[in-house]
């Protein structure tokens, strides 16, 4: 039985020889190449990724030490992407707007809830039985109506108006309040 081939099968083939040197150097053209960057090269980075995400540091000597943390960073990128195109992970990293965050200062700004400081609380009498008032033994809330049943609340710190698909309701229901008074 001789090998045959269909048309479609030849001009995939075809196809794919005439794609591998692009494949090839579009990988070339990356603007993240691995082993040690010059100091030139990742202050000519951090300049470009401060211009692209509209970052400047006002206190003296901040630009410097978030140049630092940039750098570890990008480090660790590219050590990432290294071992990404050795096979070692599946996928690639980059760097985004939190580039100059240390991993504490980005897990304390963006990860958990955010508590107010507590402050001091005044203990009134608003609430305090009289001394010839009867009080029950219990009160059952729920028959009262002011308790509701049991909800999943989700995780910690995760509030269902964050997400992207409910972003219009921060601006859309104060104006539908607003039209209703």
């Amino acid at each position: 039985m001789g090998a045959s081939t269909t048309p479609l099968a030849s001009a995939a083939a075809l196809l794919l020889l005439l794609l591998a040197p692009l494949a090839a150097a579009a990988d070339s053209m990356s603007i993240v190449s691995y082993g040690e960057r010059s100091e030139e090269e990742a202050r000519r980075m951090y300049a470009e990724w401060m211009a692209a995400h509209g970052r400047t540091y006002n206190a003296v000597g901040e630009e410097e030490r978030r140049f630092e943390v940039f750098r570890d960073n990008l480090r660790y990128v590219d050590a990432h992407n290294a071992a990404a195109d050795a096979g070692v992970h599946s996928f690639r990293l980059g760097l985004n707007r939190f580039a100059d965050l240390t991993n504490d200062e980005y897990r304390a700004t963006y990860l958990g809830v955010r508590s107010r400081p507590q402050r001091e609380r005044r203990l009134g009498d608003r609430y305090l039985a009289g001394d010839n008032e009867d009080l029950p033994e219990s009160v059952d809330w729920r028959a009262k109506g002011a308790v509701a049943e049991v909800k999943d609340q989700g995780s910690c710190g995760e509030l269902p108006y964050r997400s992207p698909p409910f972003h219009f309701l921060l601006f859309f229901i104060p104006l539908l309040l607003l039209n209703q008074e």
